[in-house]
């Protein structure tokens, strides 16, 4: 009985244990007559270590066999071979030293006590209870569902739990467990440190995921929090997906024949010894400090010494300037070119039906088709125009060229962009920035970063669009001060031409009379239009940029932080653009290392673009729509002074001359024209007060302390930068002009007339 209980503690299944397990009062337990009640709970404490042998061996030989994860199956395995090898090593003493009559072990008469037995093994008990709960946490419920095995980061945290315990002979076992499964966990992240590449074997078990549907080459691969273990910060799973991901790019960018890495086919394998001598460096078990110090060291490597030569600094450079110059409308005349494009191209398309359009819909071009070729064909043309205007040896020649080749407009749905305000054609459009996929400009500006630009640029230009329309109203000089001459001798002489003279001044004076109101609201939205214009172009994008300015020269010191308040001018009459290029090359010798690493860029990038976007307040749904609203307003009522224009003279026609179209009632006209202004420009006004209340709860809010532009910035990319946008604390100088505003109209409800001010000589 002594060799079977041995035999069957070393994982065979017996017989012996079925009858100790059964009470003595049950059938068939011929047994337990000659076992004592002691002897019995002896008993039952080796057959559990017997059941608890059998249950680890089965486990681990499955998990060995099916799990996925490379992790699970190098725990089972180190199990199965080291932890139970040593309890098989214990069974096989134990039996030598019977066999040998041990005095230990074996007493008089040849007997082994079964006390003695039990208690050579009592320390293996706590042990097996441990690795079984391991094992079910390795093969739990024995299922064959991938989705429902445990993954390597389950069982690392485990294991990083179990070390911290009591019982010195269990955190022995867990420390080396632990060991056996960060040495393995390492095996799958090297592959990915070393070559960019996700492991051949385990890879549904790794971290670092294929993006099915990448917008970049950056975003190539993704990020699965739930598969990355404790061990591993945010921040250290961030920096290893962009090692892997820069690799990936650097492989990517040598197997382009059009594009070759100069000095060195690959620079990323001239830095793997290096590489290697650091992971090699680490100490198992790993701790979460020392494996981010090695992520971060590898991660600087490749930014400083591979990824700058196929990025250089001097491109990052470029393709600011050309997001400033055509994306934040810094180039005046292209802005002004590109809206007087699109509105040559939609009056071609409505001057057919202008006239018999509906007054409520005059100057609303929302159910007016256009195709994608047209749409792209306004941003060609205005680029064609600047191309001519340029000079032989003007210095933005590579800018201007970069952005010819890249800069596109294209349709967009309205509904996925609701921040984003499009009247520059009937259909919504947004300017992109198409770049090919093996470009390594995709390090530098994401998808996203593009679309940001994209709605920024189409807000600005709408804004910039209306402002223009108001200002070609004053254009109609004979609606705002007509005052008719005599007819001329003889008829000016006479009675009956005295009389018509006369006539034609009352007609005209009440003709002023009516619209004056309408001059008012048109002259109170242009200020609007001015101020706000003047603010988010020539004071917020403007003192942004010579904070990031002074950041990418390696100035210590911050920008200014009072920005030099300016209108927004065009290249021609400053005689350089409204942004200059100086502060690129701003006095080096004052400057401390400027930055050259391209992510390190592209952090500070992504810091400065979602500072400015809300200084902008373009990313208010409030402001937004009010802006829209208003917008829409101020393009009804530009065509409705239009319309009154084409009536009045049908009408001068008809009374002066006599010329009578039987077709046209344009007495019925003129007052359904004037009664659309009367509405629009009460709906101008609740649209101008309605920006105005929005711009001071701004204001309040910033001098509260509640309005934090930083609070919207992503941590990771602030930190990995260092870089501190520019905050926008001079909204009071706008809510101080737009009162002035406010003080107008209530002048205009007493009465006072305040259009002259606005009229020419």
């Amino acid at each position: 009985m002594l060799h079977e209980i041995l035999l069957s503690l070393s994982g065979v299944r017996s017989p012996v244990w079925t009858q100790p397990g059964q009470s003595r009062q049950e059938e068939g337990g011929d047994m337990n007559q000659y076992v004592s009640p002691p002897e019995h709970e002896m008993l039952q404490t080796l057959a559990r270590l017997h059941e608890l042998h059998v249950q680890i061996k089965s486990a681990t030989a499955r998990v060995s066999r099916k799990h996925r994860s490379m992790v699970c199956r190098a725990v089972s395995s180190s199990i199965a071979d080291f932890h139970l090898g040593k309890f098989v090593d214990t069974i096989v003493q134990v039996e030598t030293s019977i066999l040998n009559k041990d005095a230990g072990y074996v007493g008089a008469y040849d007997i082994v006590p079964l006390s003695t037995l039990v208690s050579e093994f009592a320390p293996w008990m706590r042990r097996m209870e441990w690795l079984s709960s391991l094992a079910k946490q390795l093969d739990p419920s024995d299922n064959k569902v991938l989705e429902k095995q445990s993954t390597a980061a389950s069982i690392l945290n485990f294991l990083e739990r179990e070390t911290h315990t009591g019982y010195s002979d269990i955190e022995e076992m867990a420390i080396g467990l632990l060991t056996v499964a960060h040495k393995a966990w390492m095996r799958a992240v090297s592959f990915w440190i070393l070559y960019g590449k996700l492991p051949t074997s385990g890879a549904d078990d790794f971290c670092i995921k294929k993006n099915s549907r990448p917008s970049s080459t950056m975003d190539t691969f993704l990020l699965d929090h739930s598969l990355a273990p404790k061990l591993l910060s945010p921040a250290g799973a961030n920096v290893l997906l962009s090692i892997g991901s820069a690799l990936d790019q650097l492989r990517s960018r040598v197997a382009s024949a059009a594009d070759t890495i100069k000095g060195s086919d690959d620079p990323a394998m001239s830095l793997l010894p290096l590489h290697m001598r650091q992971l090699e460096s680490l100490q198992y078990p790993l701790t979460s400090s020392r494996l981010e110090s090695v992520l971060f060291s590898i991660n600087q490597s490749i930014s400083e010494n591979a990824l700058v030569e196929i990025l250089p600094r001097t491109k990052v450079l470029q393709l600011l300037k050309v997001t400033l110059d055509y994306l934040l409308v810094g180039h005046g005349e292209f802005a002004v070119s590109l809206i007087a494009h699109a509105d040559a191209r939609v009056m071609n398309r409505q001057q057919a039906q202008t006239s018999t359009r509906p007054i409520r819909r005059v100057g609303r071009v929302d159910d007016m088709a256009i195709k994608d070729a047209e749409i792209n064909s306004v941003l060609v043309k205005a680029m064609a125009e600047l191309a001519a205007l340029r000079g032989d040896e003007d210095p933005d020649d590579d800018v201007f060229n970069f952005a010819r080749k890249s800069l596109s407009l294209k349709p967009v749905d309205s509904v996925s962009q609701p921040l984003m305000v499009s009247t520059l054609l009937p259909t919504p459009a947004i300017m992109t920035m198409a770049m090919p996929s093996s470009s390594p400009l995709h390090i530098f500006l994401s998808a996203q970063d593009i679309t940001t630009y994209g709605v920024l640029n189409a807000n600005l230009l709408s804004i910039r669009r209306a402002g223009l329309h108001l200002s070609g109203l004053w254009k109609l000089t004979a609606q705002r001060r007509s005052f008719p001459t005599p007819l001329g001798p003889p008829r000016s002489a006479t009675p009956a031409g005295r009389m018509l003279l006369a006539g034609r001044r009352v007609r005209d004076g009440n003709r002023m009379k009516r619209t004056r109101r309408h001059w008012t609201c048109a002259s109170n939205a242009l200020f609007l239009i001015n101020e706000l214009e003047s603010y988010l172009e020539g004071e917020v994008i403007q003192s942004s940029w010579i904070q990031f300015q002074h950041w990418l020269a390696g100035d210590d010191r911050l920008g200014s932080a009072s920005a030099r308040s300016s209108r927004p001018t065009t290249a021609s009459s400053t005689g350089q653009s409204r942004f200059t290029d100086a502060s690129f090359g701003a006095s080096y010798s004052d400057a401390k290392s400027p930055p050259s690493d391209p992510r390190v860029l592209a952090a500070a990038h992504r810091v400065y673009l979602q500072a400015l976007k809300s200084a902008l307040f373009l990313d208010d749904e409030t402001f937004i729509n009010v802006l829209k609203t208003l917008l829409g307003q101020i393009d009804h009522l530009v065509a409705l002074f239009s319309r009154l224009q084409a009536v009045w003279d049908g009408l001068d026609l008809q009374e002066d001359d006599g010329v009578v179209d039987a077709l046209t009632d344009y007495a019925h006209d003129e007052r359904e024209v004037l009664a659309e202004m009367d509405r629009t420009s009460e709906a101008i006004k609740a649209c101008i007060a309605g920006l105005i209340d929005k711009v001071r709860e701004v204001e309040k809010e910033e001098r509260s302390g509640t309005n934090t532009l930083l609070g919207g910035l992503s941590l990771a990319d602030a930190n990995a930068s260092n870089f501190v946008p520019w905050q926008a604390r001079t909204v009071n100088r706008l809510v101080m002009k737009l009162d002035s505003l406010a003080a107008r109209r209530d002048d205009d409800k007493n009465g006072n007339d305040i259009l002259d001010d606005y009229d020419d000589d």
